[in-house]
């Protein structure tokens, strides 16, 4: 019989790791979702525009700076 072992975190056992994504989980999560959402945005709008570069770079700008607002008010 072949015993297969996984990886699996227990919280009870490492209660520091716990507090850390506890305070920088949502941070994570907005640093993966907000800048490259509004990327992706800024793309689709020079697409329109017929200028995709230029309004890529504002959009990634502006998820930079909708992420820093984020970052500094859950502070």
């Amino acid at each position: 019989m072949i015993e297969t072992t996984s990886h699996t975190y227990h919280p009870e056992k490492d209660p520091e790791m716990t507090r850390h994504w506890i305070r920088n989980g949502p941070k994570t999560a907005a640093f993966l979702l907000v800048i490259p959402g509004c990327g992706i945005i800024g793309y689709g709008i020079g697409l329109l525009a017929s200028k995709p570069l230029p309004y890529s770079i504002i959009g990634v700008g502006a998820g930079l700076l909708v992420w820093g607002l984020i970052v500094s008010l859950t502070n």
